[in-house]
């Protein structure tokens, strides 16, 4: 099976080359209830400020100090919109770009322009840094500075900036420091100092946690997230639900090779305007991370079991949202020699374990894991439902195309379901949306969006665009794992955490999810490491996804009254693909075959090729390609009830 995300670890190109359509040359979905919601300004404050932080893309990171420049403009920038947007949106920041798109800027013309949202509200931009704070200053209270020599501090002090009210700054005593200038020139007032006022190490690794009576863990780093645990998460400080996983300062370390926003510090905002706690721990026990060597044997996992034992305690046993990923080109993994494990493995690991705590992972993954302005974007105003935009095929219509008999038995062909992954993060989709739904080949073939709902949380724009957009071809359905990424069974299977069943938390969870945007089809169930999934799980998928499920490992077959089929990967290009098809599609003029098929990041024209060479290179393959519903429809009509 290839990984889920080997395209970015290898390099790989992302998405196919085609011309960006400025107007949609094909028939948009005939609907009602997605158009454009009355907007008001009910909520919205008479000025918006921006702040473009564009000019820090460009700087060389091979200079130690400009990395420094990034990291620290980008540290308090976020949290000063977190803390700024927490009520209202009043900070907006031009930071990201993928797709040769200006994301940001993407977004600011749409609400200003077509949208409307933001249309008659008095714009101002902001020049610098110490500009933007002292705009809003009515925001936060004062500082928190963090221990440049012990990483993990960054993460503390993010989650001080939405507990406390407070903007982080990386002690730098350097004339021309963020920190000097926030201290020394604006007089900013310290209200938590994370290494001592005179540069030495609050937190070392030895004798007692400070502020607690309990022996230190023997690292540092532990130590530093085991206080934050006392005092913020025991404390109930935080807020229930939400976590936030992404990497600490160590990317200091390690940023000469990385690109300008792989620290995905612009992450951070939506999660302090929420409160929710920051940490970054490995998930293995075998080895000592390369952050922090000197450690005993599996204290990183020991410690990252704790927190999330305090994450499920604050939540009352409810589901977790944990925003970030595994940082694999820093830590963890063998990528740059940093460990022994591999990716897709360190991954795997991770999810295993919080599944075991009924958490679920907003994978922002390294390659597009870089978003700005979700704590905007959560003020976005929401209709309480989203229908799918075209209505589901009918019996009648698939006798009509030759695809069910009239005698309803399913024709002898290879039917091909294309699902669209991975959308389970929501920096890749506010990304991929602007560029692909501007893709003049889309509406042309059938295709299957996998947005997991729960990413209109941080972006519920892009949803918004994608409905509204929608063609007669476009169809919306839930990525992994339904509203969240987990391992399904990893409620039921916990030798990790040992806490009880889990399941009926999560099918609460998901159901007002797939209810608000009209899902009934949860493309693909990820099993991960934690076990098969069972006709338990079925059963509660049942409740909010009867329409079908993509498997790790089981179909096409009916499992709890739900059609499902296994999820098999299509190769890279184009050619390759429809080779692939073809060769799968062997021997089906005798017998029906379904083949619910996977790719990352591609584009409707990738689609539309594979399309155009299955019917011009391989006529005798019998090959039909169908939407979501009817895959998964005749199926059921094979498999189980009609």
């Amino acid at each position: 099976m290839k990984t889920r995300r080997s395209f970015i670890k290898t390099g790989l190109v992302l998405g196919a080359g085609f011309p960006l359509a400025t107007n949609l040359e094909h028939t948009l979905a005939a609907t009602t209830d997605n158009s454009p919601a009355l907007v008001t300004r009910a909520h919205l404050p008479p000025v918006i400020y921006t702040f473009d932080a564009h000019p820090l893309r460009e700087l060389s990171l091979m200079n130690p100090a400009n990395a420094r420049k990034v990291w620290d403009s980008l540290h308090t920038l976020a949290a000063l919109q977190g803390l700024a947007n927490r009520n209202a949106p009043r900070f907006y920041l031009f930071y990201c770009e993928e797709f040769d798109t200006d994301t940001d800027r993407f977004w600011f013309d749409w609400f200003r322009g077509e949208d409307g949202w933001l249309a008659s509200v008095e714009i101002r931009p902001l020049t610098s840094v110490t500009d933007a704070v002292m705009t809003f200053r009515d925001a936060f209270k004062g500082l928190v500075v963090y221990d440049p020599n012990v990483p993990a501090t960054s993460n503390l002090a993010s989650t001080a900036a939405g507990v406390e009210g407070l903007l982080p700054v990386r002690y730098d005593t350097a004339p021309d420091s963020l920190f000097t200038r926030l201290t020394a020139g604006l007089q900013l007032p310290v209200k938590l100092w994370l290494v001592h006022p005179d540069g030495t190490p609050k937190f070392t690794g030895q004798g007692t946690l400070p502020d607690f009576n309990t022996p230190s863990s023997g690292s540092a780093k532990v130590d530093a997230y085991q206080w934050a645990a006392a005092s913020w998460l025991k404390s109930g400080a935080c807020s229930p639900g939400v976590a936030a996983y992404y990497l600490d300062a160590w990317w200091l370390r390690q940023a000469p090779p990385a690109s300008p926003d792989m620290h995905t510090l612009s992450n951070h905002d939506w999660f302090i305007a929420r409160r929710g706690f920051f940490f970054d721990l490995s998930p293995w026990d075998d080895e000592t991370p390369v952050d922090d060597t000197g450690q005993p044997l599996g204290a990183d996992k020991r410690c990252l079991l704790a927190v999330l034992r305090g994450l499920y305690e604050l939540a009352d046993g409810g589901i977790i949202k944990i925003g970030g990923f595994p940082p694999w080109p820093f830590k963890y993994t063998t990528y740059n020699g940093a460990g022994k494990h591999e990716g897709v493995p360190t991954e795997w690991e991770f999810i295993r374990l919080i599944s075991q705590f009924n958490a679920y992972a907003e994978a922002d993954a390294a390659g597009l894991g870089a978003m700005a302005n979700a704590s905007f974007f959560q003020h976005y105003p929401l209709k309480s439902h989203y229908a799918q935009p075209n209505p589901r095929p009918k019996l009648a219509q698939w006798q009509a195309r030759g695809l069910v008999t009239a005698k309803e038995h399913v024709a002898k062909k290879l039917f091909v379901g294309n699902y669209l992954g991975d959308y389970d993060s929501p920096s890749w989709l506010y990304k991929a949306v602007p560029f692909y739904f501007r893709d003049p080949a889309r509406g042309k073939i059938p295709l299957g969006w996998a947005f997991d709902p729960n990413l209109a949380d941080r972006a519920p724009q892009a949803l918004v665009y994608a409905y509204r957009h929608a063609t007669t071809k476009d169809f919306f359905i839930a990525g992994d794992s339904a509203a969240g990424y987990l391992n399904p069974h990893g409620l039921i299977n916990r030798p990790d955490s040992g806490l009880p069943n889990g399941l009926e938390a999560w099918r609460k969870y998901c159901r007002p999810h797939f209810k608000k945007w009209g899902m009934t089809i949860a493309g693909f169930v990820l099993e991960g490491g934690s076990g098969e999934t069972t006709e338990a799980e079925f059963a509660a998928y049942h409740t909010f996804s009867p329409d079908g499920i993509g498997t790790q490992g089981i179909g096409p077959a009916m499992r709890a009254g739900v059609p499902v089929c296994l999820e098999l990967d299509l190769p890279q290009t184009a050619e390759e693909a429809a080779r692939f098809i073809a060769n799968y599609a062997k021997g089906s003029r005798e017998q029906m075959k379904f083949l619910w098929a996977r790719a990352t990041l591609q584009s409707p024209a990738w689609y539309l090729e594979i399309s155009h060479r299955l019917r011009n290179q391989y006529p005798e393959a019998q090959v039909e390609i169908v939407d979501p519903y009817t895959f998964f429809g005749l199926i059921r009509l094979a498999y189980g009830s009609k």
